[in-house]
């Protein structure tokens, strides 16, 4: 493996784990405000 190989791996890798973490997190957002109540389309579990 060359420099250049390692390199397009490392970018592709980095932006694949960046674009799950950033779907977990907008998903994680919606749950959190339904839970505080703060979403009134959403009922909450009580």
């Amino acid at each position: 493996m060359n420099f250049a190989n390692i390199v397009i791996i490392t970018v592709i890798s980095t932006a694949t784990l960046y674009i799950i973490f950033l779907v977990l997190g907008v998903g994680g957002i919606a749950k959190n405000r339904a839970a505080q109540g703060l979403d009134q389309n959403q009922k909450s579990d009580k």
